[in-house]
């Protein structure tokens, strides 16, 4: 399955709400970290005509820049 062309695992969220029986939200994609990266440590995103650079560290961290 091709991670970029793929469309995420659709999920429930919870969020926290002052009214009772309001706890759940509106379902949030879940992108695995491993499914984006592959066997890189960083790939290119493209976003309203811009790119900007995902990287993994060596401490296992992300870090976008533009």
């Amino acid at each position: 399955m091709d991670a970029i062309t793929a469309k995420p695992p659709i999920r429930s969220a919870d969020i926290s709400s002052p009214a009772p029986g309001l706890t759940r939200g509106p379902a949030i994609p879940c992108v695995r970290s491993d499914s984006l990266f592959g066997r890189s440590r960083e790939i290119l995103i493209e976003h309203g005509g811009c790119y900007y650079r995902l990287r993994l560290t060596h401490s296992n961290k992300l870090i976008l820049t533009k």
